[in-house]
């Protein structure tokens, strides 16, 4: 054997183990993605990303693009940014300052799909910017790459929670990509991730952001032991009082909401949970919270 067959050979090997690097990572990304499609839009949660896409009747020239520009409140002269390794001519980053503390990250992608038609990729996010997850997933909705099995009905019959399947029955909606409400049973959110630094950032700038909130009074917050998907962890709870009589509200005006990342099985979890203290008795927590939970005694 030759030295340029041995290089070869050596390169070969090297080829091969990226593209099997490429495709466990594809696989495990996939595997945090929820995706619903509701009328024109379709609608996916990414680690963190709220992720949508839009079909635009219009033309991709100037007139056209300014159109969409004042659509998504991008500024007028802002020139955008060229990215021909994703078959796109132009994308726009703009941020939108949540509170004192959290910045929200927008990225829209224009992309001509037809005479007379512009397809909007949009990618928003409280989180740090991962640009290469925003690459991997916009270029696997250009390249038609997403898998089917990330999409659910809007017609709930059970969840996949975490690697595992919740059934819930029909009183439940989706209130967006994983973020699921059963009236009267409890609300949950949640977002799946590779790393638990991603998850844990979730969570905190959600705290955040809804701690800060004008219309609501925070009355309590603690540090809870609590079960999360059969393992012990930390949780934090927050009871929020809405500046809103219950009349008004139609029950309660006071909100449990916790707060908790971890690992799940194999992958990481960052999850807001939250129910009305009507929704209980005696201290306990409603069916759907109890589900992925519980407080520990």
């Amino acid at each position: 054997m030759n030295r340029n067959t041995i290089f070869i050979l050596i390169i070969s090997l090297i080829t091969f183990h990226f593209a099997i690097g490429q495709n466990e990572n594809a696989e495990l990304i996939f595997s945090n993605v929820h995706g619903i499609i509701q009328e024109k839009t379709t609608f996916f949660e990414v680690e963190g990303y709220e992720i949508f896409i839009q079909v635009h009747n219009t033309k991709f020239n100037d007139k056209g693009i300014k159109k969409l520009k004042r659509k998504y409140s991008i500024p007028k002269d802002d020139v955008g940014f060229i990215d021909s390794t994703l078959q796109t001519n132009m994308y726009f980053v703009t941020t939108d300052q949540r509170n004192e503390e959290i910045v929200q990250s927008n990225v829209y992608y224009f992309i001509p799909i037809a005479e007379g038609e512009i397809k909007v990729i949009g990618l928003q996010t409280l989180l740090s910017r991962d640009e290469e997850l925003e690459n991997f997933f916009v270029k696997s909705i250009i390249e038609n790459t997403v898998p089917n099995s990330v999409y659910t009905s809007m017609i709930i019959d059970s969840i996949k929670f975490a690697g595992r399947y919740i059934s819930l029955g029909p009183a439940c909606n989706w209130m967006g990509t994983h973020n699921i409400q059963c009236p009267n049973l409890g609300q949950m959110n949640w977002g799946e991730f590779r790393t638990l630094e991603r998850a844990k950032e979730m969570v905190e700038k959600q705290q955040k952001l809804n701690n800060d909130k004008s219309i609501v009074k925070i009355l309590e917050q603690n540090e809870i032991d609590v079960i999360f998907e059969g393992e012990e962890t930390k949780a934090t709870r927050v009871t929020y009082k809405f500046k809103v009589p219950q009349l008004v509200m139609g029950g309660s005006n006071v909100l449990i909401t916790y707060y908790i990342a971890g690992k799940v099985r194999n992958k990481y979890v960052g999850c807001v949970l939250s129910h009305y203290t009507d929704d209980v008795k005696h201290g306990d927590l409603p069916p759907l919270l109890g589900e992925v939970m519980e407080l520990k005694k």
